[in-house]
């Protein structure tokens, strides 16, 4: 269980990191007077955190240096390298902010750059995974399920923490949020129909598993499908008083759920050969 939490840690605040970033670098592409300050700082926190926690998985931290040499083979190595480019740009970019607010051309250029290294980064995180062997990860539900978890809680931290400067954006987050879902949703459908006639006694196994954690399984739907769904009615009028309490009230419900999610991901893994890739 602290193995699944740490990895959960780890995955889903580097993911809502890349998430915030995307948004910060689309806000200040779209109004160059926002900042976003706050988001950035969150973005950089959440990033360390996740950083944090991924050393704690690992046991042996200075294990993974072996690991930085093996780009051109190893899924792992490329995701440490793009993780700790993102995070290093995200901080600095942060720190130029405060060093020199009027350099607004660089510190948008720098947003869009590590907006683009964070997403690529959510491609080589799943396909580690997606690599591994573990016939549940083997699917494009793998990759549906980490980039819908930055898109859809990097939207809604980003709401959150930049109320006033992004109320132009609210709108399209919100739709945003809710088609990121839909997808989601679709995803695991298919996924879970393309399942059934699947022979391999991992893969049912795991399916066994989720089968067991109904409960956990029906809070991750019920809360990211409540969370989407709040902040798409209250999107229609931008001008409710109600909205700031639907996007505090779905970000929370959107993130709880995806992290729900991302402990049953780990929590479903059933080994049929050697380890990750």
């Amino acid at each position: 269980m602290e193995e699944h939490l740490a990895l959960t840690i780890f995955s889903v605040c580097l993911q809502a990191a890349i998430g915030m970033m995307v948004f910060v670098a689309i806000g200040r592409l779209l109004n160059k007077e926002s900042v976003f300050k706050n988001a950035m700082l969150t973005a950089s926190g959440l990033g360390i955190i996740g950083m944090l926690a991924s050393l704690l998985h690992l046991g042996r931290p200075l294990r993974a240096i072996n690991s930085l040499n093996q780009f051109g083979t190893s899924w792992l190595s490329r995701e440490i390298w793009f993780t700790a480019i993102f995070l290093g740009l995200t901080i600095f970019t942060f720190g130029l902010v405060y060093v020199k607010p009027k350099a607004t051309s660089v510190i948008t250029g720098l947003s869009g750059v590590a907006a683009v290294v964070g997403l690529i980064d959510v491609y080589l995180m799943a396909s580690i995974y997606n690599s591994a062997s573990v016939p549940i990860w083997h699917n494009v539900s793998t990759y549906v399920e980490f980039y819908a978890t930055a898109i859809s809680i990097g939207a809604m931290l980003f709401l959150v923490f930049s109320l006033k400067e992004a109320a132009k954006m609210r709108k399209i987050l919100a739709v945003t949020v809710g088609i990121v879902v839909i997808i989601q949703v679709a995803s695991t459908m298919l996924f879970l129909i393309s399942s059934g006639v699947n022979s391999s006694a991992a893969l049912q196994s795991s399916l066994a598993i989720l089968g067991g954690m109904k409960l956990a399984t029906a809070i991750k739907w019920l809360f990211i499908l409540a969370g989407a769904g709040s902040i798409l009615w209250m999107a229609k009028d931008e001008l409710s008083k109600s909205f700031k309490g639907a996007i505090f009230s779905g970000a929370a419900l959107v993130l709880i759920g995806q992290i729900v999610g991302r402990y049953l991901f780990y929590a479903a893994m059933v080994v049929t050969g050697v380890g990750l890739s």
